[in-house]
């Protein structure tokens, strides 16, 4: 794993990342110039990566997720956003060259944690997210071009205004299967 942007207060152990967000943290469509705090894991081939997110958002847009990168360029984020103090949002954003397409589910603001699951398999992705851990649900599938640049994943956390909140990354699962 390595740092695309390193957080200034996190902690980390064998099996979990703990982060605390820095106000006017945005993750920026662009790709590499993120300014939110993200950190990224190289698999080979075909993959599915599994990841436990607990957070208590504190301000309007604070998010947490996981990203999808092919080269420098992100393709995808899947993650939950605060919308409003009665409502926060899972959602997904999908990069196209010209810009991106956004698709998000209301969900209730008293939830404190999700789990987010990606899989890939010969340019198909499918992201799903689950209450649980045990029962997942599809929520987007898309298909990205293999250009011979691996896809790499990411975890991620911003707070885009005035706001922090703390983050904590777990039962984090990495299975691979070289093509």
């Amino acid at each position: 794993m390595e740092w695309l942007c390193k957080p200034k207060l996190y902690l980390e152990s064998s099996d979990q990342i703990v982060i605390e967000t820095e106000p006017y943290t945005d993750i920026r469509p662009a790709g590499n110039s993120a300014e939110a705090i993200e950190l990224n894991i190289a698999p080979k081939g075909s993959f599915c990566f599994e990841v436990r997110v607990d957070f208590r958002f504190h301000g309007l847009l604070d998010q947490c997720g996981i990203s999808l990168y092919q080269g420098n360029q992100r393709k995808a984020l899947l993650g939950t956003i605060c919308h409003n103090h009665e409502m926060m949002r899972l959602q997904t954003v999908i990069y196209h060259e010209d810009g991106g397409d956004l698709a998000g589910l209301d969900i209730s603001s008293g939830i404190r944690w999700m789990y987010y699951r990606v899989w890939y398999r010969s340019g198909h992705v499918r992201f799903q997210y689950s209450y649980n851990g045990d029962r997942y649900s599809e929520f987007r599938t898309f298909r990205v071009e293999e250009d011979g640049e691996p896809l790499r994943i990411g975890i991620y956390a911003c707070s885009p205004g005035n706001s922090w909140f703390d983050c904590t990354f777990s039962k984090m699962t990495l299975e691979e299967k070289e093509l």
